[in-house]
């Protein structure tokens, strides 16, 4: 078994003896999700452990985050699975529970004020190549501006997770709103990876489409302050998909 970090706080050693004791294991160099090991989120690390395989072959693993004085996040920052396979549909991360807010020793840390919950998406979203997917749930606290936009209707792309999983990447989504026979877990947001540049072209445009229908129509002043939620990201990711087709725009983004 590969040594604690060295720098770790005597807590977080602790707690993190007493994972690797059970089910935890920190994962072998081969093992794609070994690639966020260490990995930065600003002054933080993450650090990470795999879990045993659900009955599909799936990998659960649990994400750490390490703040710069060694300490561990209350919670883990990040719970979720892992597949791999031979296929592109194969190729997925789920994140089933994940913590925007994580405290250390009662100081709390927002990752999207800090910018870092998009660091994040970016490097799972490493982890799945063309063609495969990334999913997270939207059922939990953090997640309360999602749910609001998902459920009023607006296209997922403009709810902040979906913003999120687009930045990472996604051109296509899927709402899983309702659990099919109740074990799909809590309601979550799945975003598709174009397999090629001819999907990209095909997905990227269905959404460009969808979201210039969605700023022709008039605010639904009864939708409050998610209906302007979802018009401020929509025209985000015109904006995003603009600099995408326009080199000289490109450059002048730092």
């Amino acid at each position: 078994m590969p040594a604690l970090p060295p720098d770790l706080a005597p807590s977080a050693r602790s707690r993190l003896d007493a994972l690797l004791s059970r089910v935890w294991a920190f994962p072998p160099d081969e093992h794609p999700l070994a690639r966020l090991q260490g990995r930065s989120l600003g002054p933080h690390r993450l650090l990470l452990l795999l879990g045993p395989k659900n009955n599909v072959g799936a990998r659960y693993f649990q994400l750490c985050l390490v703040d710069p004085q060694g300490r561990l996040s209350r919670e883990p920052l990040a719970l979720g699975l892992h597949n791999t396979g031979p296929f592109p549909g194969y190729n997925w991360l789920e994140l089933t529970r994940y913590d925007t807010d994580p405290t250390f020793d009662g100081e709390r840390l927002d990752l999207a004020a800090a910018g870092l919950d998009r660091r994040l998406f970016a490097l799972l979203s490493s982890l799945v190549p063309p063609g495969g997917h990334l999913m997270a749930e939207y059922e939990s606290p953090g997640r309360r501006a999602s749910e609001r936009v998902l459920a009023l209707g607006y296209p997922p792309v403009t709810s902040p997770l979906g913003y999120l999983l687009f930045r990472a990447g996604c051109r296509s989504f899927r709402d899983w709103y309702i659990a099919e026979g109740g074990r799909e877990g809590p309601r979550k947001l799945q975003g598709f990876k174009p397999l090629d540049a001819a999907d990209a072209g095909t997905k990227t445009e269905r959404l460009r489409r969808e979201l210039a229908e969605l700023l022709t129509r008039p605010e639904a002043p009864q939708h409050g302050e998610w209906a302007s939620t979802a018009r401020r990201l929509a025209r985000a990711v015109l904006k995003a998909l603009e600099r995408e087709q326009d080199p000289a725009a490109r450059s002048r983004v730092p």
